[in-house]
Protein backbone atom coordinates (compact mmCIF):
# COMPACT_ATOMS: atom_id res chain seq x y z
CA UNK A 1 0.00 0.00 0.00
CA UNK A 2 1.34 3.38 -0.59
CA UNK A 3 2.00 6.32 1.32
CA UNK A 4 -0.39 8.11 -1.31
CA UNK A 5 -3.11 5.90 -0.86
CA UNK A 6 -2.89 6.22 2.79
CA UNK A 7 -3.13 10.00 2.31
CA UNK A 8 -5.84 9.74 -0.08
CA UNK A 9 -8.27 7.57 2.49
CA UNK A 10 -7.08 10.41 5.58
CA UNK A 11 -8.73 13.16 3.59
CA UNK A 12 -11.78 11.17 2.49
CA UNK A 13 -12.17 10.14 6.33
CA UNK A 14 -11.17 14.00 7.06
CA UNK A 15 -14.11 15.02 4.94
CA UNK A 16 -16.66 12.77 5.57
CA UNK A 17 -16.42 13.73 9.08
CA UNK A 18 -16.79 17.64 7.81
CA UNK A 19 -19.15 17.02 5.46
CA UNK A 20 -22.65 18.61 5.98
CA UNK A 21 -23.92 16.19 3.27
CA UNK A 22 -22.71 12.71 5.59
CA UNK A 23 -23.36 13.82 9.01
CA UNK A 24 -26.20 12.12 11.12
CA UNK A 25 -24.51 13.99 14.48
CA UNK A 26 -25.51 17.04 15.79
CA UNK A 27 -23.36 18.73 18.73
CA UNK A 28 -24.62 21.39 20.15
CA UNK A 29 -21.45 23.10 22.37
CA UNK A 30 -21.35 25.95 24.28
CA UNK A 31 -24.08 27.76 26.84
CA UNK A 32 -26.45 30.52 25.52
CA UNK A 33 -26.04 32.66 24.20
CA UNK A 34 -22.60 30.89 22.75
CA UNK A 35 -24.77 27.60 21.50
CA UNK A 36 -22.90 26.54 18.14
CA UNK A 37 -24.14 23.32 16.23
CA UNK A 38 -21.50 20.94 14.63
CA UNK A 39 -22.26 18.35 12.69
CA UNK A 40 -20.36 15.04 12.38
CA UNK A 41 -20.49 11.52 10.89
CA UNK A 42 -21.27 8.67 13.38
CA UNK A 43 -19.19 6.39 11.45
CA UNK A 44 -16.02 7.78 11.34
CA UNK A 45 -16.69 8.90 14.98
CA UNK A 46 -17.13 5.37 16.11
CA UNK A 47 -14.17 3.79 14.18
CA UNK A 48 -11.69 6.79 15.14
CA UNK A 49 -13.11 6.90 18.93
CA UNK A 50 -13.79 4.48 21.74
CA UNK A 51 -15.68 7.10 23.70
CA UNK A 52 -18.25 7.89 20.56
CA UNK A 53 -18.54 4.18 19.88
CA UNK A 54 -20.16 4.12 23.23
CA UNK A 55 -21.63 7.34 23.21
CA UNK A 56 -23.32 6.31 19.85
CA UNK A 57 -24.12 3.15 20.37
CA UNK A 58 -27.67 1.75 18.83
CA UNK A 59 -29.18 2.70 22.24
CA UNK A 60 -28.76 5.94 22.33
CA UNK A 61 -31.67 7.63 23.51
CA UNK A 62 -31.51 11.36 22.01
CA UNK A 63 -32.12 11.86 18.03
CA UNK A 64 -34.03 14.17 16.24
CA UNK A 65 -37.18 13.77 14.07
CA UNK A 66 -34.60 12.52 11.12
CA UNK A 67 -33.09 9.82 13.24
CA UNK A 68 -29.66 12.34 13.78
CA UNK A 69 -28.16 11.71 17.46
CA UNK A 70 -27.88 14.69 19.44
CA UNK A 71 -25.42 15.77 21.64
CA UNK A 72 -25.68 18.60 23.80
CA UNK A 73 -22.03 19.47 25.30
CA UNK A 74 -22.93 22.47 27.59
CA UNK A 75 -19.65 22.49 29.38
CA UNK A 76 -17.41 22.58 26.22
CA UNK A 77 -17.45 25.51 23.56
CA UNK A 78 -17.55 25.10 20.08
CA UNK A 79 -13.71 25.83 19.59
CA UNK A 80 -13.03 23.07 21.86
CA UNK A 81 -14.94 20.71 20.42
CA UNK A 82 -13.98 21.16 17.49
CA UNK A 83 -10.22 20.38 18.41
CA UNK A 84 -11.85 17.38 19.55
CA UNK A 85 -13.51 16.42 16.47
CA UNK A 86 -9.96 17.01 14.64
CA UNK A 87 -7.88 15.09 17.24
CA UNK A 88 -10.57 12.17 16.63
CA UNK A 89 -10.02 12.31 12.97
CA UNK A 90 -6.28 12.48 13.02
CA UNK A 91 -5.92 9.62 15.49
Amino acid sequence: MSFDYCSEVIKDFENALENENYYDVIIKAGEDPDIKELRANSFVLRVRCSYFERALSNDWKEKDDDGNYIFEKKNNSAEVFQLILRQVNNK
